[in-house]
């Protein structure tokens, strides 16, 4: 152990400063070498050489030069030869390491690539994003399924070049431009003149400059995505036209999930006015999750078992388990709690199976433990008492009047505050390691906890599944996608967001050619799954029913084949699709 640690540390000395570590090898060589030549020739060859002379061999040795300027002596002795070839070894390797350390930097300087100062072609409607992340990647993955265009500025090299190598398949559609955030130049590159839309992802501080810096210069939107909702009013003085912070929506997802109260939450409903039958049921369409509580009968069973369509005229268009999406009705996976259920059908179906199979037996008090109280925790305590759950917070930092002042990744903390007795845990701490283990002690703790974590990196979504969370918000990604929808909402409505870059979408339809759901279907590589329309309510419609003006369709598929899909339903270039069949 005691060598290991040596080595460490001289590992540590030798690589801090190559440079400077070869220069000191070098001086002590020469001095070295100088000192037992003095003393050691005299014995060797016969011949006493001064301390200059001595010097002055080493170097000619060191360089190789030779000895034309002055001639010390003849080698005659073995020892002799064999010191001047180690000098001469020893030296030229320590002069030749110094040459590549010494000018290595300048020539990385010189030639070191830069991100481009301008986009590669003139854009114009566009979007710009200030800043790469996590959020900005998610954002720019929902902007895929449009023709808009996006240009990406950081004025971090390393941002800017991570973004070109995350979207190095979309060029003709995502530019990035480095440069100062305070240089007009890196502003005139991106085409901020004739920008539509920027959003501003960076630190507060650093976004309040931005927006000062720039807002003489363009008439687009801006929009500034705050960390902590408290800066929100000054970015607003600075001229951001809106403020936004992941927090909320997050929370309040969170609290829905904790609620543990199963209730439909409508990501889509017909907006056409409601259609009602004689009989007065509404007709119109929706698109619904359900997260499935304890106590629900549907649990043990599977998609397939249920034939929720041929009862209810629903149809179960995905499932959602820890964290993993099915897509082919459930692959017969078993329904327990907290699984979620995606539901596509007539707003009187819909209700007809919530209360056939859906309900539950209520329980009178509800107890749910929040771990962490920044925004986010905040939002989720208030959701929770408008839902009349009753939350405990933990947090280090809290007055004992508002929670337990505590460490939730202590175990007596969490037993203090009941968890055993809990019926829901959300993690909201700003760390995710704190959430993580949270999660893995409250889970030791009650293996019926009902657990919702807060995750700020995607690399941190799958580990906290596996440390017993039941559902895992991703901060950036729930974001990106709220301000996604916000840009595209004249184009198409983002409704859903799936793995492997696939998206739910509703698309109202304006071109005036109508088109087959099977033309739709084959030439774009999306699935359709329903269409509400002046004359028609359709789920899982036949591939022979025609799409007309005035439609919307819901359709799911990766962004390629949605972005073809939603071409034809505008009517841009069908004849072009048309002929590749």
């Amino acid at each position: 152990m005691m060598i290991d640690r040596i080595i460490r540390r001289l590992n540590v000395f030798l690589f801090r400063d190559r440079l400077s570590f070869y220069i000191e090898l070098l001086i002590f060589q020469i001095i070295f070498y100088s000192i037992l030549l003095y003393y050691s020739i005299p014995y060797l060859e016969g011949t006493k050489l001064s301390y200059p002379e001595s010097v002055l061999f080493v170097l000619q040795t060191m360089t190789t030069v030779g000895y034309d300027l002055l001639t010390f002596f003849p080698a005659e002795n073995p020892i002799t030869v064999i010191i001047i070839i180690i000098i001469m070894a020893t030296g030229v390797f320590t002069v030749l390491m110094i040459i590549p350390a010494a000018l290595t930097p300048f020539i990385q300087e010189v030639f070191r690539p830069v991100p481009p100062a301008v986009t590669s072609q003139k854009v114009t409607g566009h979007v710009i994003i200030a800043g790469y992340g996590e959020l900005a990647k998610s954002l720019i993955e929902s902007l895929l399924v449009s023709n808009i265009k996006v240009v990406l500025v950081d004025e971090n090299e390393d941002h800017a070049f991570e973004a070109m190598n995350d979207f190095y398949r979309f060029k003709k559609d995502i530019h990035i431009v480095g440069g100062s955030y305070d240089e007009n130049e890196t502003w005139k590159g991106a085409g901020i003149a004739d920008a539509k839309n920027i959003i501003i992802c960076e630190q507060e501080y650093i976004s309040a400059k931005i927006i000062l810096g720039i807002r003489d210069k363009t008439s687009a939107d801006i929009t500034a995505v705050v960390d902590r909702l408290l800066y929100g009013r000054y970015l607003r003085y600075a001229g951001a036209d809106h403020v936004m912070s992941p927090k909320d929506f997050t929370g309040r997802i969170l609290a829905r999930h904790a609620a543990l109260t199963p209730e439909v939450d409508i990501i889509y409903e017909a907006t056409k006015g409601s259609r009602f039958s004689r009989s007065g049921e509404d007709k119109t369409l929706k698109f619904v999750y359900v997260t499935v509580s304890e106590g629900c009968g549907i649990i043990g069973k599977t998609l397939d078992e249920m034939n929720l369509y041929e009862k209810y005229e629903v149809e179960p268009v995905f499932l959602m388990k820890k964290g993993h999406f099915y897509f082919e009705k459930g692959e017969n996976v078993s329904i327990d709690r907290s699984t979620t259920i995606f539901l596509l059908g007539r707003t009187d179906s819909i209700t007809r199976l919530f209360e056939g199979e859906l309900k539950c037996p209520l329980r009178e008090e509800k107890l749910a433990v929040i771990s962490g109280y920044g925004d986010l925790g905040r939002v989720v305590e208030r959701e929770l008492e408008k839902a009349g759950v009753q939350p405990l917070v933990i947090d280090p930092n809290i007055d004992e009047i508002i929670g337990i002042k505590g460490d939730a990744q202590e175990e007596s903390v969490l037993r203090a505050a009941h968890i055993e007795k809990a019926e829901a845990c959300i993690t909201a701490a700003d760390d995710d390691d704190v959430n993580i283990f949270t999660t893995l002690i409250a889970r030791n703790l009650n293996p019926d906890l009902h657990i919702l974590a807060r995750a700020n990196k995607s690399s941190s979504v799958e580990k906290l599944y596996r440390a017993g969370a039941d559902y895992v918000a991703l901060l950036p990604t729930l974001g990106g996608q709220i301000i996604a929808a916000i840009v595209l909402k004249d184009i198409v409505s983002v409704l859903l967001d799936l793995p492997k870059n696939r998206k739910v979408i509703m698309k109202h339809v304006t071109g005036d050619t109508p088109v087959s759901i099977g033309e739709c279907q084959k030439i774009s590589g999306a699935t359709i799954i329903g269409i509400e329309g002046p004359g028609q309510t359709l789920i899982s419609p036949g591939p022979d029913v025609k799409i007309t003006q005035g439609d919307s369709v819901i359709a799911f598929g990766d962004f390629s084949s949605l972005k073809k899909l939603i071409k034809i339903l505008s009517g841009e270039d069908y004849g072009r699709f048309v002929r590749r069949l």
